[in-house]
């Protein structure tokens, strides 16, 4: 869980790790839409708060900003939600665009955030060994049942210090040969198998560059929406990790997906924020 800032004057959102890490967050996004309450004239800098009667002046130009951002934090501090989750934005029960790359690592602390909330996690991904190492570093424990779908087999010798005993982890390999629409076939009887009533679903889609590469526009939007149909019989949360920068292809799927993705989110450092 994490906690969560929502700007009242625009759609910015952002979620930190714990509260600490809002503080300067809150107080550079707030500077953002107040930077006209900061001057600097007769060798001095000035800020006047626009939300209260609070008004200084300085010397010192950088101490005045970080003076004037931790001031604006603190009218900020009742907009802080403590414990909470990405998912809770789309009700756990939609699509959630991630602007990231599908197999670099800056990504695993927001895959971690999602499938450690969730009691069934089903994985569609190139890298089943990177999904496994950021799974058991990031977790306290791992989900009721996870289930990595990949067109590569597993190598185990990647992963030698993590112990399976005792997870339900199930690999499943894939014919990279297979059309989106057998792809999403199979993560269908996955669901059907695996999900328990009333269970969250993590649904992690790290090969929808594969899928656009190899296919045509309308059948990679064609295979999300059906996905995302699938997902909300189940009940849960649909993740694509995409680089839209990566593939022209890509951002041309991804405008065609713009009604169907809920939510957009990027990862910037320890931090994850949304994207309108």
């Amino acid at each position: 869980m994490v906690s969560r800032w929502a700007c009242d004057r625009c759609g910015f959102v952002a979620w930190t790790q714990d509260r600490s890490g809002v503080s300067e967050v809150t107080g550079s996004h707030l500077l953002a839409h107040h930077s006209d309450a900061l001057s600097k004239s007769d060798f001095r800098v000035s800020w006047d708060c626009p939300y209260c009667a609070t008004a200084k002046t300085a010397y010192d130009t950088d101490g005045a900003v970080a003076e004037f951002k931790a001031h604006l934090h603190g009218h900020a501090t009742d907009r802080i939600a403590d414990g909470v989750h990405v998912a809770d934005r789309v009700g756990w029960d939609g699509v959630v665009r991630v602007d990231a790359s599908p197999t670099g690592g800056e990504a695993d602390a927001l895959r971690a955030h999602f499938h450690g909330a969730a009691g069934l996690v089903v994985a569609v991904t190139p890298a089943p060994e990177r999904l496994v190492r950021a799974l058991d570093e990031r977790l306290s424990s791992w989900p009721r049942r996870t289930v990595i779908v990949s067109t590569g087999e597993y190598d185990f010798e990647a992963t030698p210090d993590v112990d399976f005993e005792g997870l339900d982890v199930e690999i499943v390999e894939l014919d990279p040969r297979l059309s989106p629409d057998e792809v999403g076939e199979t993560v269908s009887r996955i669901l059907d198998a695996n999900h328990e009533p009333g269970e969250r679903v993590s649904l992690e889609v790290s090969v929808f560059h594969q899928i656009v590469a190899a296919f045509d526009v309308e059948r990679a939007v064609a295979f999300v929406r059906m996905l995302a149909a699938r997902l909300a019989d189940a009940g849960g949360v649909l993740q694509l990790y995409v680089d839209a920068d990566a593939d022209r292809n890509v951002a041309t799927v991804l405008n065609f997906l713009d009604e169907t993705i809920d939510l957009t989110v990027a990862v910037d450092g320890d931090r994850f924020v949304r994207r309108p």
